[in-house]
């Protein structure tokens, strides 16, 4: 690869999120060229290969990793950690979908291997792209201390965005295997809860697949939370909690999957002294939106409220140019692995918070 030459990209695990957003945004940018895809599903990887005209299919991302057309590679699978080491220790940038692995102990190494390799290493945290979020954390500043900052994240229907889009679903995938895989997941989850909190099982996987793109946007406005004050689990997929910062300013956190919104229901507010202020991110899955930023602030005497824009675009679609960049110019991305290690300490700071709830 030189820098007049598209950087060449291995998709390893070619469902949804790969279908909907990975692969034709690097199809549209001409800083990408597709090289190569990975799958459990040859009935996908052959359709998918015609689509975009890749001929690198391979059944297992070893054999990509080997590929010398593949420069960089998307991690799209349900368990990322192994892929990322593999990925690393050949040489590859790497961009990792969340979360970065299923436990701390597991991502933490990964860390380590990224600073020491040559590399761009990436967790693919779109929501720190979006156009308005961006916007919204730039008004921060102008809100003084905050009283309190407050994060919210019920989602809404999962079961409308695919009428939007057009998915390739493999029939040819071995059952078995993807049990053995989840099996040795759940036994790495198991041993890092331990017995007294055994039962929070689902509650973590709720933090990882939907809270960590909010525990990601916190930090990324305010820094990492350095203690857990509280935490309660009012059900199994619904967490509150607690956390405090250096500075002592509180940030109440609740996230629960399964409401049945016919909205998107997932925002950032921040009380100030004088001002309010209030990120509100669209459906992820729907292209050319952007968070909106609602500021209540006096107008003399009075009470104002205005609602600012993010211009539009797609917030994977600025992640993939991010990404480009650090490529190119051998910046340090913005939401690197440490990033992403972080996110998970303080997950499980907060589900070892909760009482004792043994399996």
């Amino acid at each position: 690869m030189t820098a007049a030459q598209p950087i060449g990209v291995g998709v390893i695990g070619c469902g949804e999120i790969a279908q909907l957003m990975h692969l034709p945004i690097l199809h549209e940018l001409p800083a990408f060229r597709i090289a190569a895809l990975c799958d459990l599903s040859a009935e996908v990887m052959a359709d998918l290969g015609a689509r975009y005209g890749v001929a690198g299919l391979y059944r297992d991302y070893r054999a990509l990793l080997a590929d010398p057309a593949v420069d960089a590679v998307v991690i799209c699978t349900f368990d990322h950690a192994p892929v990322v080491e593999a990925a690393l220790k050949a040489g590859k940038h790497v961009l990792v979908e969340k979360p970065l692995g299923f436990t701390a102990a597991e991502a933490r190494p990964l860390v380590a291997l990224a600073a020491a390799t040559p590399v761009v290493a990436m967790v693919g945290y779109m929501k720190h792209y979006d156009t308005g979020y961006r916007l919204g954390v730039e008004r921060l500043a102008a809100l003084g201390r905050p009283k309190m900052i407050h994060v919210h994240d019920f989602a809404g229907r999962f079961d409308r965005y695919p009428a939007l889009y057009t998915q390739i679903r493999g029939g040819d995938v071995d059952p078995a295997r993807l049990a053995a895989g989840r099996a040795e997941v759940e036994a790495r989850v198991k041993a890092m809860l331990g017995p007294a909190h055994a039962a929070y099982h689902d509650l973590h996987m709720t933090l990882l697949m939907l809270g960590s793109h909010d525990l990601a946007v916190l930090r990324g406005a305010f820094g990492t939370p350095e203690t857990v004050h509280y935490a309660a689990a009012p059900g199994p997929t619904h967490v509150m909690a607690l956390l405090g910062f250096p500075d002592g300013v509180p940030a109440l956190v609740e996230i629960a999957f399964g409401a049945q919104y016919e909205w998107w229901d997932e925002w950032i507010a921040v009380h100030g002294e004088r001002a309010e202020l209030r990120i509100e991110f669209q459906n992820p899955y729907v292209r050319n939106t952007a968070a909106t930023v609602r500021i209540k602030e006096a107008a003399g005497e009075g009470p104002s409220e205005r609602t600012l824009f993010g211009a539009p675009d797609t917030a994977f679609r600025r992640q993939w140019q991010h990404f480009a960049h650090c490529v190119a110019t051998g910046a340090a991305p913005e939401t690197p692995l440490a990033g992403g290690l972080a996110d998970l300490e303080l997950a499980e700071a907060i589900l070892h918070a909760l009482p004792e709830r043994r399996a």
